[in-house]
């Protein structure tokens, strides 16, 4: 049995203009970004790269359609290889670009075609959350359904993975604490997860976690603007938990949050921000006695009661997610738009469609846990 692994060699540099040089981009390589990213870390440098910037088809997740127009525009063009610079949308559409048999992308996602890939791919991650330089395959929204659909492949994997803090310096706020939170439950879920969860995985997801929290401390002590000083702590926190989840698996928290982003197009970050707290809460109150949930409720207790929030053996994770909302405020499900009639048509769509994320559940995740999660939330 497989207990961990790591396609990517990862690299750190302070700047990307270091990045640009050190890779010796050519006029083979296809940078794939967003206009922000664009003008402000690539222009000035006037590489000779092929240039694709993927606002100007959509701004949002991956779509299905998104993938074929880029996939057309790229048609005559002579790729080695791929610099997706962005976060999990630009690096997921980069993955399945990596195909040779990629358009209509609809052929490969469904099995119809298999997956081939002919290029390589660095990543440079303008986010610290998806972690996506590290995890293998996407998640694409099918045209004929708005459902989210994997395409999971260890070949549609970065060859290299670039950690530049620069890149996430400017980030909103915001974006920062959702796709922080994201990084944040991808370790945790992945550390506690009945399925896949390994020594190996938990020992990234714990000095994830680590850093994260205790960043959390930190801007909550200085302010929100020093998240700039600790940009190198939370971007590789991130790709470490990407190494954990990519090695240990997600769970509920993950399950919970996909009819948010389908339905009300909340973004993947805030949706998992919402049920976090919650689903660990209700594992440590359902097997209290746990040894894997106990040890991370050790990891999680010293940096909650670092920010100031009082602890004990039944709340740990009640205070995380206090601490969590003293960062960044989060909004009740009905302020999102959801209605409550809408609680258990979710959980059916969940127990039909996310069992590989339910079976991941530290304790048995009934209906009534998920009805109960969604509850809280609402």
């Amino acid at each position: 049995m497989q207990m961990f692994h790591c396609r990517a060699r990862v690299h750190y540099f302070d700047t990307f203009a270091e990045f640009a040089k050190e890779f010796a981009l050519s006029d083979t390589d296809l940078i794939l970004t967003e206009k922000i990213m664009f003008s402000s870390f690539v222009e000035k440098l006037n590489l000779p790269c092929h240039i694709i910037l993927k606002d100007e088809y959509d701004p949002g997740e991956p779509k299905e359609e998104v993938v074929d127009a880029i996939t057309l525009a790229m048609k005559d063009l002579t790729v080695k290889r791929i610099v997706a610079i962005g976060g999990g949308s630009v690096i997921d559409i980069a993955k399945i670009l990596l195909n040779k048999n990629v358009y209509p992308c609809r052929r490969l996602i469904e099995g119809e075609v298999p997956v081939e890939c002919d290029k390589e791919l660095i990543t440079l991650p303008s986010t610290c959350g998806t972690g996506s330089e590290v995890t293998y395959g996407g998640i694409y929204t099918m045209k004929e359904n708005g459902l989210k659909t994997a395409l999971m492949s260890d070949r549609m994997t970065s060859s290299h993975a670039v950690l530049v803090p620069e890149l996430i310096e400017n980030l909103p706020f915001r974006i920062f604490v959702h796709c922080s939170v994201d990084a944040l439950a991808h370790a945790m879920e992945s550390y506690v997860s009945a399925t896949r969860g390994n020594d190996f995985a938990r020992a990234m997801g714990a000095q994830a976690i680590k850093l994260i929290l205790n960043g959390y401390a930190d801007i909550l002590q200085n302010g929100e603007n020093y998240r700039k000083k600790i940009c190198k702590q939370f971007i590789s926190a991130s790709c470490m938990a990407g190494l954990a989840v990519n090695n240990g698996g997600a769970g509920p928290a993950h399950a919970l949050a996909y009819p948010l982003g389908e339905v009300y197009h909340m973004s993947h970050g805030e949706s998992v921000y919402q049920f976090l707290g919650t689903v660990m809460s209700i594992y440590l109150r359902e097997n209290p006695q746990g040894e894997i949930i106990q040890e991370l409720a050790e990891i999680v207790r010293k940096p909650v009661e670092r920010a100031g929030f009082q602890v004990s053996d039944t709340n740990v994770f009640d205070q995380m997610e206090a601490m969590l909302d003293k960062v960044f405020p989060m909004r009740k499900l009905h302020e999102a738009g959801m209605k409550e009639e809408e609680i258990e048509t979710f959980c059916d769509s969940l127990i039909e469609s996310k069992q590989r994320l339910l079976a991941a559940s530290y304790v048995p995740f009934t209906k009534e846990l998920m009805i109960e999660a969604y509850r809280r939330r609402f």
